[in-house]
């Protein structure tokens, strides 16, 4: 058995641990994930949110059985952590592994706790059981030629705090160059100064091709999973902010636009995952859920 020491996860379980005194917490996730039998294992800086907010805190231990060395065991650990961190919206890093035989190493990571606009009420341990267990498979496969662990760890960078909000649009503008650029890949679009559309028959050569526009890709990939938001003035404020680094709106246009493209990404990702039900609604401060089915 795997054991990993894991920082910046706010939550409660879906199993209680009974105390010597008789009394009783409900720290205990415990849940099968492919051929993975894995708790997560929360401490009172995990249950309990303090002034600490904002910094680096131990709050959790994820034990895994079934992985058949080390470096797998680790490495499942650092796919539940980013799907923890897309869960709460909190940088969850694992710090610390260590094995039943007595073998452990320690590591250098970065990441800070945040309680901002959950994706999910990590209050609710069966909920959150639900949501590991359905996006585990897709998470798995698509990590890679999708890049989540990337766009995961910068999504919660945005709302880290102190940063000016020219830059957090910045950094989800990114992300959507990213999920735009992987998913042009994973479809075999081919680039030449610009992803370009293949004419019938091909051309002499690719750069003759027409382009293929910005908005006109990312429209195509929220099409495929069921979404068609309105992204028209999201994607003139991001040609403004690149084109001169500062945005002429005012404040409160800005926060709206900033808003509505972090409830995109979110349930973009979600949707990809393949997750059906409840999640928090960014732009209504994660107070509001909405209902995904199949898609």
């Amino acid at each position: 058995m795997l054991i990993a020491q894991v920082a910046n996860y706010y939550g409660l379980g879906n199993t209680t641990t009974v105390n010597a005194d008789g009394s009783w917490l409900l720290n205990v996730i415990a849940c099968k994930l492919g051929r993975y039998s894995v708790k997560i294992i929360q401490n009172k800086h995990g249950m309990m949110p303090s002034k600490q907010v904002g910094q680096f805190i131990h709050t959790t231990s994820i034990e895994v059985e079934g992985a058949k060395s080390k470096i797998e065991g680790e490495n499942v650990v650092r796919d539940i952590c980013a799907l923890l961190s897309l869960a709460s919206m909190s940088q969850v890093v694992a710090f610390e592994f260590s094995t039943v035989s007595g073998g452990w190493r320690r590591l250098s990571v970065r990441g800070v706790s945040m309680m901002f606009r959950p994706l999910l009420d990590t209050n609710n341990g069966d909920s959150v059981v639900n949501f590991l267990q359905q996006v585990w498979p897709r998470y798995r496969k698509l990590k890679r030629p999708r890049k989540l662990y990337a766009v995961i760890d910068m999504l919660t960078f945005t709302d880290a705090p102190s940063r000016p909000l020219e830059l957090k649009l910045a950094q989800l503008f990114i992300i959507f160059e990213n999920m735009k650029g992987t998913y042009a890949h994973v479809h075999h679009i081919p680039f030449f100064k610009g992803f370009r559309k293949v004419s019938s028959p091909p051309k002499a050569s690719l750069k003759k091709e027409p382009t293929i526009p910005f908005e006109t890709l990312l429209k195509d990939m929220l099409h495929e999973v069921g979404m068609k938001p309105g992204i028209k003035r999201l994607i003139e404020l991001r040609n403004e902010i690149i084109h001169f680094g500062l945005s002429r709106k005012p404040f409160r246009v800005l926060t709206g636009y900033y808003n509505n493209g972090q409830d995109i990404v979110r349930e973009y990702l979600l949707r990809l995952l393949g997750y059906e039900g409840n999640f928090l609604i960014y732009s209504r401060a994660s107070r509001f859920h909405k209902h995904l089915g199949r898609h």
